[in-house]
C-alpha cells in the first residue's frame, strides 16, 4: 500500500508534492483560491488535488479556508486514511480536532514552516502575528512534529516557544526539476533578450513577489538611479506579480528618478518560463535587508538564481550566509542602502566577464542540497522519526 499524505497548502508546495507522486507516494492536496490549470501542468497519477474555491480578501479568505477544513476534513480524513497530515500556519488552529480524530485514524499531522510572518504595519501585521503564535503553540501541544525551512529559523522559534529542537525538522525549500533541466542555449537567451528589447544592455534581475514591505527593491532603484550615467548600459528588470496600487508606485519612483528605459516592469510568467528570463539577466538580486522578518529566511528565488549559475547582488544576513558562504558566486552588500547596493552592482558590471564562471558554484550546491530528491530525502527521514516517535 502506498504511503498516503495529505497537504493542506498553496501554490509553494506543488513542486515537492509533485516529486513526491513521482516516486509513488499518494498525495493529496487540499488548498484555496488556485489556478486549476497550474496544478493540472503538474498533475501525477498519484497527486490528487482538491480545491475550496475562495475569493481572495484578506484577513476574510484565511479564515473561511480555516473554518471549512474545521467542517471538512475530518470527513475527508476518514475518507482518505493518511498516514501524515502535512499543514502551513494558516488552518493549524482549526485542527485542534486532531487529538481526538488521530486515535481513531492513526494520522500524525506536522506543521510545516516556510517562514515566520512578514512584518506588515496596522492591524492586519497585529493579526498575522498573533495568528502565527496561536498556531505554534497548537502544534507544540497537540500536532505530532513540526518542519522548518532554516536551522537558525529551527532555533529562533524553538526558543521563543520553548520547543525541544529534537522535536523539529529541517525541512529546507527545493529548486524545481525545470531550473536544473533547463540548458542554456546562446540563441535562447538571445531572443529573449531582443524581443525584450535589452540586446547589449546588463540586466540585473529582481523576480518574486512584488508589494512585500522592507524587500530592498525601491532602494536598488535608487541606487541604479544613482550610477545611471556613469553605467548607462545597467538595466534592472522587475519580473513578478503586483497589485495594481503598487505597480502606480513603482511607476511613481521611476517617473522620480528618471529611471524610464533602465527599470523594466513586467508581469508574472507561467513558472515553466522563469528559467529563461534568469537565463536571460546577467546578475541576479536578493536585497532583503538583514532584520527579524527576512533574517532566517530562505528566499526561493535566491536558490533559483544559483541553480541557473548565476552570480547574486545579495544582502548580508545569516540566512544568504548559509546558502552561499564565502562564495564568489555572492556579490554582498553590506547594508541595504541605495549607496551600497549601487557599489555592489558597479562591481558585478566591472567583473562581468567573470560572472559566468563565479555563478558555477551555485548550481553545485544546489544539486547537493536543493534538489527535490535530497530535499525529500530529508522529510521522509524526519517523518520516519516522527512515526516511529524518536523525534521526541
Amino acid at each position: 500500500m502506498l504511503e498516503r499524505y495529505v497537504h493542506l497548502s498553496g501554490s509553494e508546495r506543488i513542486e515537492r508534492l509533485s516529486y513526491l507522486s513521482k516516486e509513488g507516494y499518494e498525495v493529496y492536496l487540499i488548498a484555496a483560491y488556485f489556478e486549476k490549470g497550474y496544478y493540472k501542468k503538474r498533475a501525477r497519477a498519484n497527486l490528487h488535488l482538491l480545491s475550496i474555491p475562495l475569493k481572495y480578501k484578506a484577513l476574510i479568505s484565511p479564515a473561511l479556508y480555516g473554518f471549512s477544513l474545521f467542517f471538512f476534513l475530518p470527513f475527508y480524513v476518514a475518507k482518505v486514511r493518511p498516514d501524515f497530515i502535512l499543514t502551513d500556519a494558516s488552518p493549524a488552529p482549526f485542527l485542534i480536532w486532531k487529538p481526538f480524530l488521530s486515535k481513531v485514524l492513526k494520522f500524525k499531522l506536522i506543521l510545516d514552516l516556510r517562514s515566520t510572518p512578514v512584518r506588515i504595519s496596522g492591524a492586519r501585521g497585529r493579526l498575522g502575528n498573533v495568528f502565527f503564535s496561536i498556531a505554534v503553540f497548537i502544534a507544540k501541544t497537540m500536532f505530532d512534529g513540526m518542519t522548518i525551512v532554516t536551522p537558525m529559523m529551527r532555533d529562533e522559534i524553538c526558543n521563543k516557544f520553548h520547543i525541544d529542537p529534537k522535536w523539529v525538522g529541517i525541512l529546507p525549500n527545493g529548486v524545481s526539476d525545470e531550473f536544473l533541466r533547463f540548458e542554456e542555449e546562446n540563441s535562447k537567451r538571445a531572443d529573449l533578450r531582443t524581443k525584450l528589447g535589452l540586446n547589449d544592455r546588463f540586466v540585473i534581475l529582481y523576480h518574486g513577489s512584488l508589494g512585500r514591505p522592507n524587500a530592498g527593491l525601491i532602494e536598488s532603484m535608487e541606487a541604479l538611479a544613482s550610477i545611471k550615467s556613469e553605467y548607462p548600459n545597467i538595466v534592472f528588470f522587475i519580473l513578478g506579480q503586483a497589485s495594481a496600487e503598487y505597480s502606480h508606485f513603482l511607476e511613481k519612483k521611476i517617473n522620480e528618478n528618471s529611471l524610464q528605459g533602465r527599470v523594466l516592469l513586467h508581469g508574472p510568467v507561467d513558472f515553466c518560463d522563469v528559467p529563461e528570463f534568469i537565463s536571460m539577466s546577467d546578475v541576479g538580486i536578493v536585497p532583503l535587508p538583514n532584520i527579524p522578518f527576512w533574517r532566517f529566511q530562505q528566499p526561493l528565488k535566491l536558490l533559483e538564481y544559483m541553480a541557473m549559475k548565476k552570480t547574486i547582488i545579495v544582502s548580508e544576513s545569516p540566512a544568504h550566509r548559509h546558502l552561499l558562504g564565502n562564495n564568489r558566486n555572492g556579490i554582498y552588500v553590506a547594508d541595504v542602502n541605495p549607496r551600497e547596493i549601487a557599489k555592489a552592482m558597479k562591481y558585478a558590471y566591472d567583473n562581468r566577464d567573470r560572472l559566468k564562471d563565479w555563478g558555477e558554484i551555485g548550481r553545485e550546491i544546489v544539486i547537493e542540497n536543493y534538489a527535490w530528491k535530497r530535499v525529500n530525502e530529508d522529510l521522509m527521514n524526519y517523518l520516519f522519526k516522527v512515526r516511529l516517535g524518536s523525534n521526541k
